[in-house]
């Protein structure tokens, strides 16, 4: 499938990011392809599969009741459907502790039109919302 480059940068901000801040773990889920894999390098942390990934991000978004990511810098490539985003992002945690980050994403958008792989660069360490589905 072409993507055009807004196309690309719709999907990645509205279809990730944007379903994130929103808790929408189902409709995340319907991007991610079968055998995604996710990559935290500065936290070792790898997502290996739909599976691992989903187990992820339900206890991401359980772990945060707030989650906001905002303010986007996005770049996308449509002949190799791949899409780099730069933003911000406040997580709050249940007893009201809050992390700021600006982070990086860059993402490998498949022909079917689901996600095949993510890399994100954090600016800050982590671990809350981040161990369950870890392959490492």
């Amino acid at each position: 499938m072409t993507w055009t480059r807004e196309q690309l940068l719709d999907f990645c901000v509205d279809r990730f990011f944007k379903k994130l801040n929103a808790h929408d773990l189902d409709g995340v889920m319907q991007n991610i392809a079968d055998d995604c894999e996710m990559r935290i390098p500065s936290s070792n942390f790898t997502y290996t599969g739909k599976a691992a990934l989903h187990a992820h991000l339900e206890d991401f978004i359980q772990s945060f009741p707030v989650i906001h990511f905002r303010d986007f810098i996005a770049a996308a490539d449509p002949e190799a459907n791949r899409v780099a985003v730069r933003f911000n992002i406040s997580l709050t945690d249940d007893e009201g502790e809050e992390t700021h980050m600006s982070n990086c994403n860059f993402f490998e958008v498949g022909e079917d039109g689901r996600l095949e792989d993510i890399l994100i660069f954090a600016s800050a360490p982590l671990s809350k919302g981040f161990q369950v589905g870890n392959n490492h």
